[in-house]
């Protein structure tokens, strides 16, 4: 086994939390990170909690009967080969229980041949049906790659001593750059193709080649600069692997030397967006990995809202005053009866997700000092369903469980990604909040306490903390080469984090040197925009929720419905929610929390 690589694995969602995904920059989609629900939730002083509470109800205190929802008319169905293997016979894909699925290693040189072969032979098609029969065998090889990839983490996340399965993800992880060029390449000769639209209805789904009218194969420098950057991340997790960066003194000690593998970082990314025709990396990024339909000026834009906006957010201590109840100690089995009342009483597809996780196992929740420290949310593609995966250890059992519960819910009905990091991390953060409020397994004080707090985790940790570290990420990237230091991306983020209204807060986290210690900035570059959007929305829907019962709810169902094939701001308008990039918006969030937090 490859120690160096062996330990990036540490990458994923140990800074990460989260499905969609990063466990290597080359990950699928699907499993991209969601950062940890619970993080840092120290900084927030804690009510008062007696030992005899630590997750449990209160002896004295009567639970509270909670009443179902209706599911709106407009609810989302899972058709059965609904989803990107509808070619196969229309028969229900057999599932096994996660524990059941075998791996083996996928054949990419057959999948890679067939991507070449097909780009060669596709000015001689007549029509889009001939073309698409051929692709089928393509998708179908495609999914088997993914979903073996995704097969060999959750093995090595379950045992990170298996060098069996640490070796074989090592494989696949080197593989996918490769397999992913391939696959734009053939897209982007699809969207040139006479047939674009033909193919688009019988299949990828209307605007799919959208994204692809600009695509620049970037060749072997491109290769080679990818490389460099998988050199340069595979350096940064031994360096992690060994380092403590949970005090201000253990990160001060490494800050040189985090901070300039950091700085290389990005002077790599500049050439790699530079390879692409791009002149800004976060422009690249934006544009290709997340294929958002807003710019980096509209983040900007955004971002100057949300400074205007935060200081209601925060009393004048800069803080917040609520936090969540104890759950860590929780079982699995009172964990999953947790989420289990929240879910029937959410109904509608909501509930169907469970029932389907539930039937299959298709989580591991389990406690174990053997398992990689991270939760996250994946799909396997074969067998169409989203699977848990979380080390409860570290991390709040049930929050966590419920984090990722919104994700899988998304993947259940959309089967699997949907096309937007932002959305995707709307259902996570917004299933926070609904669960708490429909699960009959808490008195009144609890939920209440657990509905501020997730309240106030939106606002400081979501919004106003992953804005300012989107906002360092857009300074950091527009330097020259000449202006990357260490002291001055110091000065970066000790503005951001006065900007933003966080420097009262205490922790290493709003210190100047921090942000050599944040692994985002190294392994998901562009990503944290995205919990920023997406808790804005989510916020709303709490708002809904809180105003009118059921309403929240509906809200998510609506969504549900309406994420497949589209981009972020489509999505919600065909969903009637209000898009975050709207001033409005801001203000209506900024006035439910001063409302919320009687800060009026």
């Amino acid at each position: 086994m490859k120690t160096h690589k062996a330990v990036a694995l540490l990458l994923i969602l140990a800074f990460l939390l989260g499905a969609f995904c990063t466990g290597c920059t080359k990950k699928p989609a699907e499993v991209q990170g969601t950062p940890e629900p619970t993080a840092e939730s120290t900084e927030i002083p804690a009510t008062e909690a007696s030992n005899e509470v630590q997750g449990t109800p209160e002896p004295t205190a009567e639970l509270t009967e909670i009443p179902a929802t209706e599911a709106p008319d407009a609810e989302p169905v899972r058709m059965k080969n609904g989803g990107e293997l509808s070619f196969l016979p229309e028969e229900p894909i057999s599932v096994p229980k996660l524990s059941e699925m075998v791996y083996s290693r996928p054949d990419t040189e057959t999948l890679t041949a067939k991507i070449d072969a097909l780009i060669e032979k596709l000015p001689q098609y007549n029509d889009a049906e001939s073309i698409l029969n051929d692709y089928y065998d393509i998708a179908q090889l495609r999914h088997t790659f993914h979903s073996m990839c995704e097969l060999a983490y959750f093995h090595f996340c379950m045992d990170t001593s298996d060098e069996y399965y640490a070796e074989e993800y090592d494989h696949c992880d080197e593989q996918y750059t490769v397999v992913q060029e391939k696959l734009d390449s053939l897209y982007a000769a699809f969207a040139a193709s006479p047939f674009r639209g033909a193919l688009e209805e019988g299949y990828f789904g209307e605007g799919f080649f959208d994204d692809y009218d600009g695509f620049s194969e970037g060749g072997d420098a491109y290769l080679e600069l990818k490389q460099r950057e998988n050199d340069l991340l595979f350096k940064y997790y031994d360096m992690r692997s060994t380092a403590d960066l949970s005090t201000y003194s253990s990160i001060e000690e490494t800050h040189d030397s985090f901070g300039n593998l950091f700085i290389e970082l990005v002077k790599v990314r500049q050439q790699i967006a530079a390879a692409k025709g791009y002149d800004n990396y976060m422009d690249y990024i934006y544009a290709t990995e997340f294929k958002r339909d807003y710019s980096t000026a509209q983040t900007r834009e955004f971002l100057n809202g949300i400074k205007t906006e935060s200081a209601p957010f925060l009393d004048e201590n800069g803080q917040l005053t609520n936090v969540y109840w104890s759950y860590s100690d929780w079982s699995e089995s009172k964990a999953l009866e947790m989420l289990s009342s929240a879910a029937e009483k959410m109904g509608g597809p909501i509930w169907e997700a469970f029932r389907f996780m539930n039937e299959y196992e298709l989580y591991d929740i389990s406690y174990s000092s053997k398992k990689l420290s991270t939760g996250y949310t994946d799909y396997l593609a074969d067998y169409e369903a989203p699977i848990i995966f979380i080390e409860p250890e570290n991390r709040d059992l049930l929050i966590t469980l419920f984090h990722e519960f919104g994700h899988y819910t998304d993947y259940y009905c959309n089967y699997g990604f949907s096309g937007s990091y932002d959305i995707a991390e709307i259902y996570s953060q917004a299933m926070q909040y609904l669960a708490f409020k429909y699960s009959d397994k808490f008195n009144d004080n609890q939920r209440e306490q657990n509905l501020l707090a997730t309240l106030a985790e939106l606002s400081i940790l979501s919004i106003l903390r992953e804005g300012a570290f989107a906002d360092f990420e857009l300074q950091v990237y527009s330097l020259s080469p000449d202006e990357l230091t260490v002291e001055r991306l110091d000065e970066i983020y000790e503005s951001c984090m006065e900007e933003y209204g966080l420097k009262a807060f205490t922790g290493v986290y709003y210190t100047k040197i921090y942000w050599s210690a944040y692994g985002h900035f190294y392994s998901a570059p562009g990503y944290v925009i995205s919990y920023s959007v997406s808790a804005v929305v989510a916020l709303q829907i709490c708002r809904m929720e809180a105003e009118s019962e059921g309403s929240g709810v509906e809200a998510f169902i609506r969504l549900l419905g309406h994420t497949k094939g589209l981009k972020f701001s489509a999505a919600l308008r065909e969903a009637e929610l209000d898009d975050p990039f709207e001033k409005s918006t801001i203000e209506k969030a900024a006035a439910f929390l001063r409302k919320v937090f009687d800060m009026e």
